[in-house]
């Protein structure tokens, strides 16, 4: 072999040697990012997890937030131990959250049924009443028969039973005897007295009253 061949055969060594250490170190890198890379996701997760560990929740948005990062950070599938451990301190304390506030919610969500049903129910007495107290002052037979009937529109029949509480106690209540809303309507119009006061009324599904509970003055 001449001194030129022994020459090119050097530095097509030499060249290799470099491509090889080159690829080496590539790898070395794209390793070392990814590991990095790592480290940053977990410790970023176990932060983010601890935060939510012990979390007292406002509204139902801020646990659908956090419900929403921790199927994120689940998704990343950590090995690390702690970011498991925390992923089921997270889960238990976002389930309890999510129940309390939705219970929380749907008992404010009653009270506000039922004090809407109140005014609602209040003023209904108050058209009740008016009726009654209209008839109870009739001038005149037949003005008292005209609004008996205009009166008995909201009733489902003459027969609906008016019951008259006489004596209240607790869970003693005793009534005067029973009467139906015909014979009561009928009664206002020949004492001409005033009505006796509405305790409660039911009604059916059309509106009309079934049964109607007044409170002797």
């Amino acid at each position: 072999m001449n001194k030129t061949s022994i020459f090119t055969a050097l530095i097509m060594a030499l060249i290799v040697s470099i491509s090889f250490t080159g690829c080496k170190s590539q790898k070395k890198i794209a390793e070392e990012k990814a590991q990095a890379e790592l480290l940053a996701k977990t410790n970023k997760a176990q932060a983010d997890l601890k935060a939510m560990v012990g979390k007292e929740y406002a509204t139902l948005d801020e646990v659908t937030a956090d419900e929403a990062r921790l199927e994120e950070i689940k998704s990343y599938n950590l090995e690390d131990a702690e970011v498991k451990e925390l992923i089921g301190q997270v889960e238990k304390n976002l389930q309890l959250s999510r129940e309390a506030l939705e219970k929380k919610l749907a008992a404010e969500q009653k009270a506000k049924e039922e004090a809407q049903k109140t005014v609602v129910e209040e003023a209904q007495k108050r058209d009740i009443y008016y009726l009654l107290d209209n008839i109870a002052g009739s001038g005149s037979t037949q003005e008292g028969n005209l609004m008996i009937t205009e009166a008995m529109a909201m009733f489902a029949s003459p027969d609906v039973p008016v019951l008259i509480e006489i004596y209240n106690d607790g869970d003693i209540v005793d009534y005067d005897k029973p009467t139906t809303a015909q014979k009561y309507l009928e009664y206002l119009k020949d004492v001409n007295r005033n009505p006796d006061q509405i305790k409660e009324f039911k009604k059916d599904a059309n509106g009309k009253i079934t049964e109607l509970i007044l409170k002797k003055r």
